[in-house]
């Protein structure tokens, strides 16, 4: 069965967005890598802006269907170090992922128009993680956001750090990473 034609501009976006970076890429090649008219494209999405943010919250929304799928496939003992590994790994097999991220980020510090989806896309990174930590503290989703916000902010800035130097130790600092969420006591 073929996929809907927004899910195929989705999908073509990424790998055109991926290979030539935001600014380079255009609606028409977009179109062409989906194998439909230009226009259509205009009639699912208003503007380029539009399909990247669109692109990245389905992309954090399968962040979040797997984290979910972990929470109940993994011992909650294993939780932890499971759900840290995930972040490491997608810098590692896909990180255009998130240089597509730091190109909505910057648009999103820019644009008033774009701002909501960029912090939807946040909000919800911080609601996926915030319920893995109720597993493991046994606490609600306002008693764990702080936490979630902040490893969100770890796991970008690390992404960050490996993507403009290479040689960056990604291992070590996500294993102190890891160190440092096992020595968490939540106390509301």
């Amino acid at each position: 069965m073929a996929k809907p034609k927004r899910e195929q501009i989705i999908d073509a976006a990424y790998k055109v967005m991926s290979a030539k970076g935001y600014e380079k890429a255009s609606i028409k090649d977009i179109a062409q890598e989906a194998g439909i008219a230009p226009g259509l494209v205009h009639y699912y999405f208003r503007n380029k802006e539009e399909i990247l943010t669109e692109l990245l919250m389905s992309a954090s929304k399968q962040y979040t269907t797997a984290m979910q799928t972990l929470q109940s496939s993994v011992p909650p003992a294993e939780i932890a170090k499971a759900a840290l590994n995930e972040p490491k790994e997608r810098v590692e097999q896909q990180p255009e992922w998130y240089m597509l991220r730091y190109e909505l980020f910057a648009l999103g510090l820019r644009d008033p128009n774009i701002s909501p989806g960029v912090n939807d896309l946040l909000e919800n990174a911080r609601n996926g993680i915030s319920d893995i930590l109720q597993k493991i503290f046994g606490s609600s989703q306002e008693e764990t956001a702080s936490i979630a916000a902040i490893l969100v902010a770890c796991f970008d800035g690390l992404a960050l750090q490996k993507l403009l130097n290479p040689e960056f130790d990604l291992e070590r600092a996500y294993s102190q990473l890891e160190k440092m969420a096992s020595s968490l006591k939540y106390t509301p």
